[in-house]
């Protein structure tokens, strides 16, 4: 929970924390009187208790004010984190999420060969209007590279050299920074321990530029387009009641703000306007620190989502008639091949449902591998399976071999790393508690698929008093959370228990109420064929002869019943599977299989499954 949040929820609880912190005031008409921070007798410090201003406090004789947290930082004297980590307990926030494995990035050695910028570099910083006290602040340095003097910015955090960015002042396609450093955002030595407002520009030079104006400015290491400093410095920003994005006014920049404000909270990010592409070429037109402040204190934050205005649909609805036309797709359904007839849309919800024994998850699996090599994130739940089971499964379907080497078990793990997360819970969950930790991979992580398998390991009952409000109910927040967040949900849904298995269930066969494939974007089967795998003996001419006839025929079938968001309905495709890779494939008896994860090594281990 950011600063921003807690605020809020320390607002709803006004008179209990004003009491808490300032036992010896009064409440007097929606206020709370006291004498001061100390809590010595008096009137002169006044805490609203109810209304728009709840929590917003005065002292009428130092001046001093702010909100609840700004009050516990001065009763208490006490750091904004250590603040807002007593708020929390007293509160009885749980604010523990999972966290990743940490990242291992190498710490650069601290460049000793450098000195302070003179020449080039002073001149080429000076002329874009960066002062000598700046450069000191920041600890610019000049250094020699490629025979000619670069100027080196450096990444300090905590007292640490996290990183470098290098820059040629002759040539402006001539930087770079050091080798598998961690990413995260330059200038945080010079934010201040308590400030609750920062600044984050798309470079070092606009970082300096907006610091220089007397705003607590920060950079990105690696362009708009590239977030990866907020997983690194999430815990960091947790502080910050309002972030101002400042990046550059061009379509990266445009683009790389909302995802951005998205992740970081759109309820204190805010998007800051100049009158120039970015920051530093308005210093150089001529902008006064007052017009950098002036346009800080404007910036505005995003429009709601739900305020559009038919343009913005405009290439969006060519597409559907055209779809050559060059609109964004999203991704689309791949097995071994994309399957154009169906693309997964950000803010559904999809059900997968298919009798017990059929491979509803085991295809939903093969699904998952086919967008995340379209760039896709995922974070799955899977209460009826450990995680080293489930991803002992995708590596075979992910490198289409029984047993992989180890090598390539490695390749494959190297490629997961930033594209697949695990809930870590084997049995039930509540889908508050699920919706929480994915809102929260959302935010940090930029994760868009979440697999919820399956409805029967939640806390949503199946049958029984209350059963169907219930699941109504859970639906409605699974759909809500994926439109508010642009995710596309994969529920797995049991279906009731049928005459026979000999084919597939319908939408209507789903267990429980029908409000959950009402409440669905789309609706998936999955059937599988009953084989007999062992073949009977030649002697016997006709059951071999019926056995080598349904081998031929599909070994399962995967059918769309509902897609209420696209052109096509109740599509059958036919697949077949192999047992090895635990894969499936729309062409009929494929001679190889796929490879997800390209690996240069030995594939798989002598005598594995060929």
């Amino acid at each position: 929970m950011n600063a921003h949040e807690l605020s809020e929820r320390m607002a709803e609880h006004a008179a209990d924390i004003a009491s808490h912190l300032l036992p010896k005031g009064k409440k007097s008409a929606g206020e709370w009187k006291a004498g001061n921070v100390s809590g010595d007798a008096g009137q002169s410090l006044s805490i609203r208790l109810t209304g728009a201003k709840a929590g917003v406090w005065k002292d009428f004789a130092s001046g001093a004010g702010g909100d609840l947290l700004d009050l516990w930082m001065a009763v208490r004297g006490v750091s904004l984190p250590e603040a807002m980590t007593e708020a929390k307990a007293y509160l009885g926030i749980r604010d523990t999420m999972p966290e990743r494995a940490p990242k291992h990035y190498t710490r650069p050695a601290k460049p000793t060969k450098t000195v302070t910028p003179v020449g080039p570099v002073r001149e080429w910083l000076n002329g874009r209007g960066i002062d000598d006290m700046t450069i000191e602040a920041f600890k610019v340095r000049e250094v020699q590279r490629q025979g000619r003097a670069w100027a080196l910015f450096p990444y300090l955090r905590d007292g640490e050299y996290i990183n470098a960015k290098y820059r040629d002042p002759a040539d402006k396609k001539g930087m770079g920074q050091e080798k598998d450093a961690e990413p995260c955002l330059f200038g945080w030595h010079l934010i201040q321990p308590n400030e609750r407002r920062i600044v984050i520009a798309e470079g070092e030079i606009d970082a300096m530029t907006l610091w220089q104006a007397g705003l607590p400015a920060v950079s990105v290491n690696a362009g708009a387009g590239n977030h990866q400093w907020i997983e690194s410095d999430w815990d960091r920003l947790e502080r910050f009641s309002e972030i101002i994005i400042a990046f550059d006014h061009d379509e990266a920049g445009d683009k790389g703000a909302v995802e951005v404000m998205k992740r970081l909270g759109l309820e204190r990010c805010k998007r800051m306007q100049m009158k120039a592409k970015d920051a530093n070429e308005w210093l150089t037109n001529g902008a006064t620190p007052e017009d950098f402040k002036a346009a800080a204190n404007t910036a505005k934050s995003m429009d709601p989502e739900e305020m559009k205005s038919a343009g913005d649909f405009l290439n969006r609805v060519k597409s559907m008639f055209y779809p050559a036309h060059g609109e964004h797709h999203d991704p689309v359904l791949r097995l071994d091949h994309d399957l154009e007839w169906f693309e997964f849309r950000p803010g559904e919800l999809t059900v997968w449902t298919g009798y017990n024994g059929h491979g509803k998850s085991l295809l939903l699996s093969q699904v998952q591998l086919g967008l995340m090599a379209q760039g896709e994130r995922f974070m799955v739940f899977s209460g009826e399976m450990t995680p080293e089971y489930l991803l002992k499964r995708m590596v075979k379907q992910a490198t289409g071999h029984d047993r992989p080497t180890q090598q390539y078990i490695d390749a494959v793990f190297d490629w997961l790393d930033e594209r697949f997360w695990v809930f870590n819970q084997v049995g039930s969950a509540t889908v508050k508690r699920l919706l929480e930790v994915f809102a929260y991979a959302v935010k940090r992580y930029g994760v868009r698929h979440f697999v919820i398998d399956s409805l029967m390991m939640t806390d949503v009952p199946e049958d029984g008093a209350g059963a169907i409000t219930a699941q109504k109910e859970a639906i409605r927040a699974m759909c809500d959370f994926a439109k508010k967040t642009g995710a596309h949900v994969h529920l797995v849904a049991h279906p009731r228990k049928g005459k026979d298995e000999s084919s597939g269930p319908g939408k209507m066969d789903v267990a429980g109420s029908s409000k959950i494939t009402d409440g669905a974007d789309n609706v998936f089967t999955v059937w599988r064929a009953q084989k007999d795998e062992a073949e009977p003996s030649p002697s016997d001419v006709e059951a071999h002869a019926k056995w080598v006839e349904a081998q031929e025929k599909p070994d399962a079938r995967l059918e769309l019943k509902k897609q209420r968001n696209g052109d096509t309905q109740n599509y059958s495709l036919s697949l077949w599977f192999n047992k090895g890779s635990m894969q499936y494939r729309a062409q009929k008896r494929a001679l190889r299989t796929l490879n997800y994860v390209k690996f240069g090594g030995e594939p798989e281990y002598e005598g594995g499954y060929a």
